[in-house]
This record gives structure tokens, C-alpha cells and sequence, in this order.
């Protein structure tokens, strides 16, 4: 864990503005499936009052796991980052300690194309990374992530669950009412394919579920500098980019793994797509 996580985790006000987050700044839980767009959120919390950027740090834990110590240390005006299935256990404490959670989600099919990108090409550290690099094709890999790997292929043996799983597994999400689902899509506004009006609207929400007051010219202009494409794990982020990679063969195996919970997520109104 680098020094910068470590001192996140024991934040210190150096300002009047950063004193004042410490009484009426948010705590907040910005949690995500992964490759869902994490940056974008965390550029909007970048951007609010009562919120200190510097103390913000990632939750390194496995998605099944509750990091009760984690969530317990997050302090008035700042927010954690993390990939955290749903659990009764995890919105109670989130509760008790009084924690805002945001949960933002993305098509599932442009999330298996842009993590099969990132674990070939960027995340050399990922323990699929060797096995994703042995494929012999873009197409192969994203089947791998689509429909998960045994663990007699996984170098580290252990199996990597399929992008359906993933899903059902963070699905209940959407329907706490403790937490704001933000959508990848309505955030990205109009510079990665989405709507200008709908991303103003999306921030207002966000602004409105932290407690925070803002004019309408703040808000706007928050979500005229939300989408940037300099974050060191960012590709592409348009949406419905998967029609660019998917075969037949990947869509009838996404409808089989994944096929009810892309519904659930509002991405798909049936499996003819």
C-alpha cells in the first residue's frame, strides 16, 4: 500500500476549506463494478465543495469481502473508492456510520471489452494477464471474459467468475434506497457519446444525494469538466462500443451468463439484440 493511501486514511485538514469538509463534508462510499467508469465519478467528487481530494483512497479488497476497518476510518469529507458486491451486512454498516454510498454501472457488454483490454494491455500485474496474453486473439480473450476461466487454466488456479456473475452479484445495488445508482452513460455527456442534459442532470442528483448545494452555473460547469481522458486506466469510454467487437458467438454467450441481469440493469429490454 503506498504512502499516499496510508496518510488518505488519516486525514488532516491544511486549509479553511478543508476544516470546514471535516464538519459538513459527506462521507462517501463511491463503489462500482468494475471497469464501470470509476474515474468519471471520482472527477465529480473532485470537483464538489466539502469534499478533499487528497484524502480520497481505494479500497483493496475482493469484491465477496466487507472491510469493515475501511469503511469505518472514512471520515467527514472524504470518499473510498471501491468494487464491492452487495451485502446486508455492508449497507448496515454503511448505515451506522453514516456513509453516502454512489454505486455507478455501464452496459456489461462494453465493460467485458474494455476489461479484457485492460488486463492484455495494461494491467500486466493482473494474475490472468499471462494466460490473456497466451490467447491468440481479441475474440478469445473476450470470451474468456465473458464467460470466466477455470482454474486449471487461471495461473494462480484460481477460477475468474463470469461477467453474468459479476452482475448478479453487485445487481442488488440498484435497488437500495440507501444508495444512488449513477449510470457510466448519463455521466459521460455528449464528449463520450452521451447527452449534455442527461449528465447535468446525473450531477445534480449526485450533488443532491451528498447534501451539497450548489447554483445551477456550479453544477453546469462541473459537468462541462467531468469527462477527461487522461486517467492511467482509461481507453475508450464510448458507449456501445461492444457492437464493434462483438461476434455472434460472443452474444450468444453473453445472453447465457449474463443475459437476465443485463436487463436488470436496463441495458436490454429482452435477448433479441
Amino acid at each position: 500500500m503506498g504512502i499516499r493511501s496510508n496518510l488518505a486514511k488519516f486525514p488532516l485538514p491544511l486549509n479553511v476549506s478543508e476544516f470546514k469538509a471535516t464538519s459538513l463534508g459527506a462521507r462517501v462510499l463511491a463503489n462500482s463494478f468494475f471497469k464501470s467508469g470509476t474515474h468519471l465519478l471520482t472527477r465529480v467528487l473532485d470537483l464538489l465543495p466539502l469534499i478533499v481530494p487528497r484524502w480520497s483512497y481505494h479500497i483493496a479488497v475482493s469484491e465477496s469481502q466487507i472491510p469493515y476497518q475501511d469503511l469505518g476510518r472514512i471520515r467527514n469529507g472524504q470518499y473510498s473508492t471501491a468494487h464491492l458486491y452487495w451485502h446486508p451486512e455492508l449497507v448496515e454498516i454503511l448505515d451506522t456510520h453514516n456513509i453516502r454510498t454512489l454505486f455507478i454501472i455501464r452496459d456489461p457488454r462494453d465493460i467485458a471489452v474494455s476489461y479484457s483490454y485492460y488486463i492484455t494491455h495494461m494491467l500486466r500485474s493482473h494474475p490472468l494477464s499471462p494466460y490473456f496474453n497466451s490467447l491468440t486473439s481479441d475474440a478469445e480473450r473476450l470470451m474468456a471474459t465473458i464467460v470466466g476461466v477455470d482454474k486449471n487454466l487461471a495461473p494462480d488456479g484460481n477460477r475468474w467468475k463470469s461477467i453474468g456473475e459479476h452482475a448478479i452479484a453487485y445487481a442488488p445495488w440498484l435497488d437500495e434506497s440507501t444508495c444512488l445508482t449513477v449510470r457510466f452513460e448519463d455521466l459521460v455527456g455528449s464528449a463520450g457519446g452521451g447527452n449534455d442534459e442527461k449528465q447535468v442532470e446525473t450531477v445534480r442528483a449526485i450533488i443532491s444525494h451528498l447534501g451539497i448545494e450548489l447554483s445551477n452555473n456550479q453544477i453546469h460547469e462541473i459537468a462541462s469538466k467531468a469527462f477527461f481522458k487522461k486517467a492511467n486506466t482509461f481507453r475508450k469510454g464510448q458507449i456501445g462500443d461492444w457492437k464493434n467487437h462483438f461476434l455472434e458467438e460472443h452474444k450468444r454467450a453473453f445472453k447465457e451468463v449474463a443475459g437476465e441481469a443485463i436487463i436488470k440493469y436496463g441495458y436490454a429490454d429482452g435477448y433479441d439484440w
